[in-house]
């Protein structure tokens, strides 16, 4: 079994390339489809990128089993003394649940770890960033990945590329019946570029 574990000797190794990192996990997969995604999640938490908590908001059973999953040669050990949620996902654990159940309704069942996946999506939305920054991924194109394979129903309803939290947050007023937008469409609206602009 292969040990790179403590997040802390990857994070000691923060002037290898991400490239690099993710190459390393990559060599330990099992080739699923979701794979190369946490190969970068994981990259990007141990560079100390994005806001998403060590267990990716899994909990530790839950973290532990996705990367068996993917992962079944690496020992990752989560930091003792966890602490069980980040402090804005408490706070902020009603619209957590209403992203994670969202996201769940549109999980493609066939994909391992999909619902896994929703969650970690979820938490990655309560960052201030975009949401591929506060996932810790490389890229928004590394998001649009995570989407189609893992929701493809909403990617494809993203079909204007708005941006994922926008997205996200608008679905969720829509089925609660909230008006949040006032324009009568998207072409019409002064903040068109806020939802639909480059994202570096």
């Amino acid at each position: 079994m292969t040990d790179i574990s403590e997040a802390d000797r990857m994070r000691q190794q923060a002037g290898v390339p991400r490239r690099t990192m993710t190459a390393h996990l990559l060599a330990r997969a099992e080739g699923r489809p979701n794979s190369q995604t946490l190969a970068s999640l994981l990259a990007g938490w141990a560079l100390g990128k994005g806001c998403l908590p060590a267990d990716f908001g899994l909990g530790r059973d839950g973290f532990e089993d996705l990367l068996r999953i993917h992962f079944p040669d690496l020992a990752w050990r989560l930091p003792e003394g966890m602490p069980t949620a980040r402090s804005d996902a408490v706070a902020r654990a009603l619209e957590l649940d209403d992203l994670v159940a969202l996201m769940v309704r549109h999980a493609d069942a066939s994909v391992p770890g999909s619902r896994s996946m929703a969650t970690v999506v979820a938490h990655g939305c309560l960052g201030s960033d975009h949401l591929w920054q506060d996932l810790g991924l490389a890229s928004r194109r590394e998001l649009s990945h995570l989407m189609r394979c893992n929701f493809p129903d909403l990617a494809m309803r993203n079909s204007r590329d708005m941006k994922w939290k926008k997205f996200l947050y608008r679905l969720l007023c829509e089925e609660e019946g909230l008006l949040i937008c006032r324009s009568p469409s998207c072409d019409l609206c002064g903040e068109f570029d806020h939802c639909f602009g480059p994202e570096d």
